[in-house]
Order: C-alpha cells, then sequence, then structure tokens
C-alpha cells in the first residue's frame, strides 16, 4: 500500500471543510498519487475526526471528480490516463472555442484589465516554482473566458474539467517532469486574448492546449508502474 502523508488535526469550527479541502490540496500536489486508496480510519485518527464526517467531505470530493468509490474496493483517487486527458483536451478545446466565439463581440475593458491582472497573477505562482499554485493559477486565467462568454453550462463544465486537469499536473510533479514556462506560454495568449484577430487567437488556443496536453502525456509515461 502506498504510504499515506500526516495531517494536523481538524480545527473544530470547520472539520468538514478543513478535511476536504485538505484532502484536495493533497491530491492537487500530487502529496496523495493518482490511484491511492484512502483508508478511512487512518485518516480519521489524522483528523480527529468520525468516520461519519471523514465520509461526508470525501462524498464532496467525490462529487467533484477527485476520488471515486469502487464497489467492495473503497475509495481511491481518481486514476488519469493518455486516453482520459486526451478525452478532455478534446472537449476543453471544444468548449474553450466556443466560448471564445461567443465572448468576442463583447469584450470590453474590463475583460482586457482583468485578463491582464490574472495574467501577472499567474506569472507570480509560475515563480514561486510551487506547482499547485501555478495551476490553479492557470485555470483562473482560463477561466474568465467561461465567466464572461453567457453559457453557465459552459462554466460548470469547465469547473469540473479543472479538477483533472490539475490531477494531471500532479503527475507531472511527481514525475519532475519538464513543463513549458509558464509566464512564457502564457503572454502570447494573453496578448491575443485581448486583441482584435479573432482567428489568431484560436489558432494559438489550440497550440496553447497541445503543449498543455504533451507535457501531461510525457509525464504520465514516465510514471512508474503500479503495483
Amino acid at each position: 500500500m502506498k504510504t499515506l502523508p500526516d495531517f494536523a488535526p481538524a480545527p473544530s469550527a470547520t472539520r468538514r471543510d478543513y478535511v476536504a479541502q485538505t484532502l484536495r490540496d493533497a491530491i492537487l500536489t500530487g502529496r496523495i498519487a493518482p490511484g491511492t486508496q484512502l483508508v478511512e480510519s487512518h485518516f480519521a485518527t489524522q483528523f480527529g475526526v468520525s468516520r461519519g464526517l471523514l465520509r461526508e467531505a470525501i462524498r464532496e470530493l467525490i462529487e467533484t471528480g477527485l476520488l471515486v468509490n469502487k464497489p467492495y474496493a473503497g475509495t481511491y483517487v481518481t486514476d488519469i490516463s493518455e486516453e482520459t486527458m486526451s478525452d478532455v483536451y478534446e472537449v476543453r478545446r471544444i468548449m474553450e472555442r466556443q466560448a471564445f466565439i461567443r465572448l468576442w463581440p463583447q469584450r470590453d475593458e474590463a475583460f482586457r484589465a482583468e485578463m491582464t491582472a490574472r495574467y501577472e497573477a499567474l506569472a507570480e505562482a509560475a515563480s514561486s516554482s510551487e506547482l499547485h499554485r501555478e495551476s490553479a493559477a492557470e485555470a483562473h486565467f482560463h477561466g474568465l473566458v467561461y465567466e464572461r462568454c453567457g453559457n453557465q453550462l459552459l462554466l460548470d463544465v469547465w469547473h469540473q474539467m479543472t479538477q483533472k486537469i490539475q490531477l494531471g499536473f500532479a503527475v507531472c510533479r511527481l514525475t519532475h517532469a519538464p513543463k513549458p514556462d509558464f509566464a512564457e506560454n502564457h503572454h502570447l495568449f494573453l496578448e491575443l486574448a485581448i486583441g482584435s484577430d479573432l482567428n489568431a487567437m484560436l489558432e494559438e488556443l489550440d497550440a496553447h492546449l497541445l503543449r498543455g496536453l504533451s507535457t501531461i502525456r510525457h509525464a504520465l509515461r514516465n510514471t512508474a508502474p503500479r503495483g
């Protein structure tokens, strides 16, 4: 069985939220690797909570797609594969292109200012060399077009999809896979997103997503076999 990390007891006022957020962070930073089984007794003891409360927190993470319950086997961190990530990025490409097409005529100075601010936050996160901060900032950066495109379903699906994308980058952390420079990789994207050429924006979007998928594929191919 894989080694499980230690955690401090949960604060009493917000125990369920604390447990859910702490587990979420541990998964998205690679401290608990994809495919790892969560042992209820271990985590209930670590957090100093009842197994019932722990199950509530686990249920929340199952709903977001970070965990999966396998009948008669237990709860596991969602495993990912090249096929899964290829599917995710294919759907993301379709969605993000449509979001930009819908939004393009409605972009204003407020959008441009917010996009620029999110890029600057991304560059700052990238300089920290903390992969979780980088991947969260990237999701926030890309999320703006979904927030402003006027289609709530696109935004809802995007929120679900970011969990799997961040799991992919957690694998990058575990394997120390090389990744594109986050700030440089997003600078042209920013310029085109606030610019005037929609076709150029869509071309860069395709290339940008391919670079991200290639990074995750490289990491998955270098993941040690589980056993």
